[in-house]
């Protein structure tokens, strides 16, 4: 069974588990409410913002890409290849800083890609693993706030666990359920 802490704390606190989940899991899993794995979906979109893009250039070494300057807020500008046809100045994007590690275990850092020093990569919902599909770049719209982080933003920044509950424990199969049960150990 897969629980969400967000949507468990609307009916218990645990707002302090938020930031260490680890130490909820052990509880539960020392009352026999086995925790299998804990998915921070904070962690898994680590060093991604909301950027917007100042400059879109033809890369001046190859034909299909483009150079891009994308400004992340407080003042940084970052100079980023693209390969994407799908933007324009003035969008804003999804941008992996280097450092990031996207899903399927893909590093973003520092690069030169055609002789061109690339500080990052714009997104697709593929890259980012929200869908299968990557024809081109996330566009956002243009309220979206520079620098924040993207997982914030979309709403992606729950923790879950999902948790092996055996067949004599059937008032635990649901948030209310556990939230019950968290309630009388907290």
């Amino acid at each position: 069974m897969k629980i969400s802490l967000k949507w468990l704390n609307e009916y218990v606190d645990v707002e302090e588990f938020l930031s260490n989940p680890q130490k909820l899991a052990e509880r539960l899993t020392n009352t026999g409410l086995e925790v299998e794995t804990i998915i921070d979906q904070r962690r898994s979109l680590d060093k991604v913002v909301i950027g917007n893009l100042l400059k879109v250039d033809k890369h001046p070494n190859a034909d299909r890409l483009t150079l891009c300057e994308v400004a992340l807020g407080d003042g940084v500008v970052q100079q980023i290849v693209c390969g994407a046809t799908n933007h324009k100045k003035g969008d804003m994007v999804a941008v992996a800083l280097p450092g990031a590690v996207l899903p399927g275990d893909f590093r973003i850092k520092l690069s030169k890609i055609r002789g061109v020093e690339s500080q990052g990569m714009l997104c697709s919902e593929k890259e980012l693993g929200l869908s299968g599909e990557g024809a081109g770049i996330i566009i956002l719209p243009h309220d979206a706030p520079i620098g924040k982080s993207f997982s914030i933003y979309m709403g992606m920044d729950d923790v879950y666990f999902e948790i092996n509950v055996t067949p004599n424990r059937a008032d635990v199969l649901s948030h209310w359920g556990l939230a019950r049960e968290v309630g009388a150990l907290l």
